[in-house]
């Protein structure tokens, strides 16, 4: 019993020599060494010269040629599309969760997506088509929403050429 009690009063003085000395840091840590500036003692700086601001007015975009399109939000997502893969020849809805739908396919004997079709309003009606050549790709756009594409244009590295 004796050898317990030992062990006891021993494990209390451990105990209660950690939280005074986390207690002393603990002080030390928040006192700081220097006391806080008199207000009397605080230098005002001068207040710095402003410069007068010319009224905002928005830059006028250049309108683009009417035979070119410049690229749009989407467009670097699905010209990415033309050096992947599929399983099988028809991926639906390859952008899921986003406010276009992108259709993908993939022809026989071709490696990679060869195709591709975007609807930009999940109307299900598709609004362009895209043909991936080697060193070409093509857009047939449909103006009216009604899957009849008239507008034929080619890609440039940034933007769209009317052909």
């Amino acid at each position: 019993m004796l050898a317990g009690r030992i062990k006891l009063r021993s494990f209390l003085a451990i105990i209660v020599g950690i939280a005074l000395g986390g207690v002393f840091l603990m002080f030390k840590a928040c006192k700081s060494s220097d006391p806080p500036p008199k207000p009397s003692e605080v230098k005002q700086l001068p207040p710095e010269p402003t410069l007068p601001t010319p009224p905002a007015t928005p830059p006028e975009p250049t309108p683009a040629p009417s035979n070119e399109m410049a690229a749009r939000a989407y467009d670097a997502e699905v010209i990415a599309w033309s050096k992947k893969s599929i399983s099988g020849d028809k991926v639906k809805d390859a952008s899921k969760g986003k406010p276009y739908k992108v259709n993908l396919y993939k022809d026989a004997g071709k490696p990679t997506v060869n195709r591709a079709k975007v609807d930009i309003n999940r109307n299900d009606k598709f609004d362009e088509k895209y043909t991936f050549e080697p060193n070409k790709i093509t857009l047939q756009r449909a103006p009216a929403d009604d899957e009849q594409y008239t507008e034929t244009y080619h890609w440039t590295g940034g933007g769209w050429v009317k052909k």
